[in-house]
């Protein structure tokens, strides 16, 4: 597959940690990688070993987005400890995107929807701040896409975006979590979901599933109807960057096919 400036490929710093092969892959095919951050050992911590991989894609010709720090963080937390914890880790972890250059940065706000409403208020707000706090850590910086998750409604991410109301904050549509967090498979609403977004969509996941988990099943190999929802990406003006999620080599393979025989010859037919 040829490198597009618009397409990427999930690849968690902790994989080419554990594994180089994987950068080598990426860079023999020409897959642009979405540079996971979530450092669960020492590689975040090693400026020179993450320079060398900045330098390999530089050679290579290959752009990356980022995808910043999620596991135990929660920027609306009641618990202005967790708060602080999630501005620290993450405005570390905007210093090492800067030093990829990335297209896009994306964000999960982590939204806990069944407080009871007044609770909700609260972090609501707080999330706001915190993204805001993020956000001016590196002015000028490339989109933050705020990823939807567990939310069962598209409404309270759409409020986030519009009560910061910056150019460079918008929504990554993860089309995965949609369809089973947030029970698209159930409520058959991704067009209720797609316009609310479409507005602020500036990065897509793309993964499967069934609609019982988040399974980040291979492209085709899941309930998802893409036919239908390739239609409505292509509404958009400009084009939002995509990633793809596989989590295992043989997904990873499928997803690539998949991608590359039904989804790009759609996406380029306007």
């Amino acid at each position: 597959m040829t490198a597009a400036s618009e397409f990427f490929v999930n690849l968690p710093l902790r994989y080419i940690y554990t594994n180089p092969d994987y950068l080598d892959i990426f860079i023999e095919r020409r897959i642009q990688p979405e540079l996971g951050l979530d450092c669960l050992g020492g590689e975040c911590l090693d400026r020179k070993w993450l320079e060398g991989i900045r330098r390999r894609l530089d050679e290579a010709g290959l752009s990356c987005t980022v995808h910043l720090p999620f596991l135990d963080l929660k920027p609306g937390s009641l618990n202005r400890a967790i708060r602080g914890a999630t501005i620290e880790i993450m405005t570390s972890a905007l210093d090492i995107a800067r030093m990829f250059s990335p297209q896009r940065m994306v964000m999960h706000p982590s939204l806990t929807s069944w407080l009871e409403p007044d609770l909700f208020e609260k972090t609501f707000f707080y999330c706001c701040e915190t993204v805001i706090r993020i956000s001016d850590h590196w002015p000028g910086h490339p989109p933050i896409c705020l990823e939807n998750t567990h939310e069962l409604s598209p409404a309270p991410l759409v409020r986030i975006v519009e009560h910061i109301d910056r150019e460079n904050v918008g929504i990554c549509f993860d089309l995965g979590h949609w369809f089973s967090f947030s029970k698209g498979s159930i409520n058959k609403d991704f067009d209720r979901w797609f316009d609310a977004f479409a507005p602020y969509i500036r990065h897509i996941h793309l993964h499967d599933n069934d609609g019982d988990r988040d399974a980040h099943l291979a492209l085709g190999q899941g309930k998802m109807d893409w036919k239908h929802i390739i239609n409505r990406i292509n509404e958009l003006s400009p084009r939002p960057t995509m990633t793809l999620e596989p989590h295992n080599r043989k997904d990873f393979e499928t997803s690539m096919e998949y991608f590359k025989t039904k989804i790009l010859p759609a996406l380029t037919q306007k």
